[in-house]
């Protein structure tokens, strides 16, 4: 684009957002970067022609004469704008805090325990705003999070802390006393009482439903939080998350931290950056390795032939009778779930007395596993208690069992999978962030672990002559699609990357 020598003027509308006003050419960039919402089409809105299915990066944008136009967007979407235009990043903050910061790193006394990275991501964090964090697993973003409510405190601001994991809120809890002593207010399953003033820990689901008993009382409490803090923040796309968001409305400070932020640009993307600003800061799995802060991976592939036999096929009519998430299930279950021959190969890809975690998606393909391995293994899914779980994780490490299978409950937050020194993905499926949630898990290096072996089955469907197979393969595609985008992960954060026959 060409700019012109209309001057660009940008002023604040309270905390949340922003007018611009100048050349022609931030309207045109409003027009190119506007998107269609996937699944717009299914919606009621779009239907009954209300919506025209898209989202904009601003609210309007208009022409005010004499070439000069504005238009207002979130205060998030400001930096990315500033960035394609070619303008200056133009700092938007109501006073000058440097002296403040100043201030708190001379008298904090934890503050050269932090990496090099963490400090960055400290500074930068209070310098901007707005702004995401993108931490790996194993990067210590617990600590910024505790340092940031610290300063929060210090300046007489409120500070609100979201996550919705359980295993994540107990880390965080432990967080804020090793860092900064503090005992922050607890907003998690039964608490109803508003917190007082000073930082609250909460879980996201808890807080939507006090907001929804009580709108008015709870919506005018976030109103007083001055620091919004999000980890797990690339769930933050969700409705529940978004609306404790627009209703914090004089948050100074709002910064999200996740290992699993979007693609740039796509629309997941979009609404993170409308909602806390761009991402400010990067510490990957590749350089955590290098810094020896994670265990180097090596990943290995192997291949497995999942084709049912044709006694397991279903009848034709019962196959045209399925709705096509119906038949995904079926297939998953034929070829995953269910597979004798399927768990006897996880089992042979199994080192004699290595620490092994086994990562499933569904709870009964946990116990089929489970059954195959004869006793020799143990199974945890969400339905184990507190005191069961922290027990047979405890077992775990200290030997007393080798072989660990587990549900997705381990996927964010827990550090107690870092004692498997081997990670098998059994699960045949997961999206790139889930893959890199369970990968982290493996990567911690518990008693001083090195290396990490990350075991991936590889599925795929032979084709058979008959016309009613060419319809199974071609519903079963989705297997080897999620195996390929795994390999590309891999490759993309820098594993070494094994292919076994």
């Amino acid at each position: 684009m060409i700019m012109t020598e209309i001057p660009l003027e940008i002023r604040l509308q309270g905390h949340l957002h922003v007018f611009v006003t100048g050349p022609e050419t931030i309207c045109q960039w409003v027009d190119e970067n506007t998107l269609d919402v996937p699944g717009a089409e299914f919606t009621q809105l779009y239907k009954q022609h209300k919506w025209d299915g898209k989202w904009s990066p601003a609210t309007w944008c208009r022409s005010i004469g004499g070439g000069v136009h504005e238009l207002r967007c979130s205060r998030g979407i400001l930096p990315r704008l500033l960035q394609d235009l070619g303008y200056a990043h133009k700092l938007v903050r109501h006073t000058d805090i440097s002296s403040d910061i100043a201030q708190y790193i001379g008298h904090q006394p934890k503050w050269q325990a932090l990496r090099d990275y963490q400090q960055n991501a400290f500074m930068e964090a209070l310098e901007h705003g707005w702004g995401r964090i993108a931490f790996a697993t194993n990067a210590g973003k617990g600590a910024v999070i505790a340092m940031l409510a610290e300063f929060a405190v210090l300046h007489d601001v409120n500070a609100l802390i979201l996550c919705d994991e359980k295993a994540v809120y107990e880390a965080l809890e432990g967080e804020l006393w090793t860092w900064a002593k503090i005992r922050p207010h607890l907003l998690k399953a039964g608490a109803s009482e508003l917190p007082e003033d000073g930082v609250t820990l909460a879980m996201v689901p808890t807080l939507a439903r006090r907001i929804k008993e009580d709108s008015e009382t709870w919506r005018e409490w976030l109103k007083g939080q001055g620091m919004l803090l999000l980890d797990e923040a690339d769930k933050a796309t969700a409705p529940t998350w978004r609306d404790i968001c627009r209703s914090s409305t004089k948050t100074q400070w709002r910064v999200g931290f996740s290992g699993t932020f979007p693609q740039s640009r796509s629309y997941a993307d979009w609404q993170l950056e409308e909602i806390m600003g761009p991402v400010l800061l990067r510490a990957s799995n590749k350089e955590l390795v290098e810094r020896g802060i994670s265990a180097k991976p090596t990943v290995e592939l192997y291949g497995f032939d999942a084709t049912p036999g044709r006694e397991q096929l279903l009848r034709m009519k019962d196959w045209y009778e399925l709705a096509a998430p119906a038949r995904r299930l079926w297939i998953y279950d034929l070829t995953i779930v269910l597979n004798p021959l399927r768990h006897e190969y996880v089992r042979s890809l199994v080192r004699p007395n290595v620490p092994t975690a086994i990562v499933v998606n569904r709870v009964e393909h946990g116990h089929q596993l489970c059954d195959a391995f004869q006793g020799a293994a143990y199974f945890l899914d969400g339905s184990a208690s507190d005191t069961e779980r922290s027990r047979m994780l405890d077992d775990f490490r200290e030997g007393g069992f080798s072989i660990l299978i587990v549900t997705k409950i381990f996927d964010r937050g827990t550090n107690r999978l870092g004692w498997a020194q081997d990670v098998i993905f059994a699960s045949a499926e997961g999206s790139d962030r889930q893959t890199l949630q369970r990968i982290g898990r493996g990567l911690r290096r518990a008693d001083g672990k090195a290396f990490l072996r990350l075991v991936d089955i590889i599925d795929h469907v032979k084709l058979h002559p008959e016309e009613e197979d060419k319809r199974l393969i071609k519903a079963a595609d989705f297997l080897h699609t999620a195996g390929r985008k795994r390999v590309e992960l891999y490759t993309a954060e820098g594993f070494e990357v094994k292919i076994h026959a």
